[in-house]
């Protein structure tokens, strides 16, 4: 048996055997990548047709043609500036599959995407997998900002080569790149700061909690990590992240190589920031809560109190201030001139 089939035995195995992941499916280990060079996709449904472009193709069933050419010219301009935003060079062209039927979503995609994503990708294929708009709720976001999701993904992935990229920068700038970053994130902080719930840099460092809770606050702080190190350092400073942790560098060293702070000390900055701004009041402030008072005698108290508190009602009048000077500071980051879907 020679040791290239050995190889690609072992390869198989671990791709069978491997779980699925969410959101961003990036292989596992060097034996998985080994595959993915190997086996190619499986092939398009019949009728399929392909847009060509620079730095993406898209592939669509004739009924979305429109849509297609559509994220095809979005591709054209997001790709280099997104790639250019993270420092990161734009790699190689992606191939974006507009699925037209949900089996299509399904089948077409090297492993088993979670049926709640609107989008995959897969970084060391430089695929990415869409649904149709037929496929989405009405409600949901527009599919050029699930597709700036994607390529961040994507870049990111690549960008990092066989190491894994750290959950916290990985959806955090997912989120912010694709204009996630808003007020329904700052909402989950509010209310996981009122619980006294919010997670340190070490919380989501390696991974996100099981549980969908707390996997969301996790998704939402690392949102505003992002937001708060580009709002304390400058744009330059995710670029430069990224390229130290890119690099192999350990978490506090660049930390302290970009931004010159102390990866604790900095830490223990941005939760003071959450903990110590009127933001965590506007879940209370929205009514949001007053449904988790377990008695009428809580809500009243929750009044008597809050009367007492005049510098804390102050504080509340400065809230819409202050989450939009939040949301500008990340504005640099979007990604203009998306379309409705």
């Amino acid at each position: 048996m020679t040791r290239w089939f050995k190889l690609l035995l072992v390869a198989l195995v671990a791709l069978v055997s491997a779980p699925a992941q969410a959101q961003e499916l990036r292989p596992a280990t060097d034996e998985r990548g080994l595959v993915e060079t190997l086996v190619p996709p499986p092939p398009l449904p019949d009728g399929y047709f392909t847009v060509h472009g620079l730095y993406a193709d898209v592939r669509a069933h004739p009924d979305d043609a429109r849509v297609a050419h559509r994220l095809a010219d979005h591709a054209a301009v997001a790709v280099p500036e997104i790639a250019a935003r993270l420092g990161v060079g734009a790699g190689r062209p992606m191939i974006i599959t507009l699925a037209h039927l949900a089996r299509d979503f399904q089948d077409l995609q090297p492993g088993h995407p979670p049926d709640w994503a609107d989008g995959t990708a897969w970084p060391h294929r430089s695929l990415i997998f869409l649904r149709a708009p037929r496929l989405r709720p009405g409600t949901a976001d527009p599919l050029e900002q699930v597709l700036d999701h994607e390529i961040v993904h994507v870049l990111l992935g690549q960008a990092f080569g066989p190491r894994p990229v750290p959950r916290w920068l990985q959806e955090g700038l997912a989120q912010v790149v694709a204009g996630e970053y808003g007020p329904e994130t700052i909402q989950a902080i509010a209310r996981g700061s009122l619980g006294g719930g919010l997670l340190g840099l070490e919380d989501i460092e390696h991974g996100f909690p099981v549980d969908a809770v707390r996997a969301n606050l996790a998704y939402a702080q690392s949102a505003d990590l992002i937001a708060f190190l580009t709002e304390r350092h400058g744009d330059a400073v995710i670029p430069a992240l990224v390229q130290q942790l890119a690099a192999g560098r350990p978490l506090p060293a660049a930390f302290r190589a970009v931004t010159g702070d102390d990866a604790q000390a900095l830490d223990r900055a941005w939760r003071a920031r959450l903990s110590d701004s009127p933001l965590r009041w506007t879940a209370l402030a929205q009514g949001e809560v007053w449904l988790g008072l377990s008695s009428f005698g809580l809500f009243f108290g929750f009044l008597g109190a809050r009367r007492r508190n005049r510098d804390r009602l102050a504080r509340w009048d400065e809230e819409e201030a202050l989450r939009d000077a939040t949301l500008r500071g990340v504005s640099g980051w979007t990604t203009a001139g998306r379309g409705s879907t």
